[in-house]
């Protein structure tokens, strides 16, 4: 099993401080307008509704309920570790989350679409997306060797989930753009963090 290159994880948290460090700079409050205008340029009635779905698809219950069935079908297979590691990077993830937001206190966008609660920075929906469907295309493989063959298909499912999910949170007026950016950033890492030392524990017989 292949880990993640150590710089790729470092060079993703260099660049989420820096945006921290500027996300209120003209450059990027440019760049945020600008994202907002072309999802209003391009709403709809249809949009409205998919954008709501994918708000509650891509709650953080929703994929602890994908999560638990998960573990279930890993135990089955006997790799429990793959099941756990899902698991565990989600809640773990949530955390960091929470604590980004607390420390940042960026607001949200003043015209959101209907009432979201806490800060914007980053966005929990992008990293919770971006850690959860990276895990499970990696665990798929682990579980079930022969979906290698279809590795490019799931590589594919996993950035357009994380994608549409991220991008309904600009299209609801929720999070800024730079939210979204800083959220995959972290995703990736914590994602990268937490294979990396599921695969050492494991490589090591401790999981």
């Amino acid at each position: 099993m292949k880990k993640n290159n150590w710089i790729l994880i470092f060079t993703s948290i260099f660049l989420f401080v820096i945006l921290g460090l500027i996300y209120d700079s003209k450059m990027i409050r440019s760049l945020d307008n600008s994202a907002f205008k072309f999802f209003e340029f391009i709403r709809t009635d249809a949009l409205d509704s998919f954008c709501y779905f994918l708000r509650d698809f891509g709650s953080s219950k929703m994929y602890l309920t994908f999560a638990v069935i998960v573990l279930v079908y890993s135990i089955i297979r006997k790799r429990i570790w793959t099941g756990l590691s899902l698991i565990i990077t989600l809640l773990t993830a949530r955390v960091v989350v929470s604590f980004l937001k607390d420390l940042y206190e960026r607001p949200r966008p003043s015209s959101m679409y209907y009432v979201e609660s806490g800060f914007s920075f980053p966005s929990g929906h992008a990293v919770m997306a971006t850690s959860f469907f990276l895990t499970l295309g990696f665990i798929l493989i682990v579980i079930q060797p022969e979906m290698m063959k279809h590795k490019k298909m799931i590589q594919f499912i996993v950035l357009l989930m994380i994608f549409l999910i991220s991008m309904s949170r600009i299209y609801l007026h929720v999070h800024h753009f730079s939210d979204i950016i800083a959220g995959w950033l972290v995703g990736y890492a914590w994602y990268s963090i937490c294979k990396n030392v599921f695969i050492n524990l494991h490589e090591r017989k401790q999981l």
